[in-house]
């Protein structure tokens, strides 16, 4: 079934690069829908591309411009991908 899942999102990525440079934009929302299905059916993907939106602004400004131009159902899965942040524990310091 992943397979399926994986094929029907290389087909929009490459659909999605055919088309990009065309007057009528499919381009981004296919290439955008892609990796959606990608990252909504592997936890693996989902890791790898929080870590690059982490090393990455410049993708993370792009992903979230894509998250919220999304519907919500689109938006929720990319979300996921987020960068966690928050304050960095201190080491406990036993003396």
């Amino acid at each position: 079934m992943k397979l399926l899942w994986w094929s029907l999102a290389a087909v929009f990525i490459v659909f999605g690069l055919i088309t990009v440079w065309m007057p009528i934009p499919t381009g981004v929302p296919l290439m955008a829908l892609g990796l959606i299905v990608i990252v909504g059916t592997s936890r693996t993907a989902a890791r790898s591309l929080r870590s690059r939106r982490r090393n990455t602004p410049r993708l993370n400004r792009v992903i979230t411009w894509v998250e919220d131009r999304s519907p919500l159902r689109f938006a929720r899965i990319l979300k996921r991908t987020r960068p966690r942040t928050g304050h960095v524990r201190e080491p406990v310091n036993p003396q």
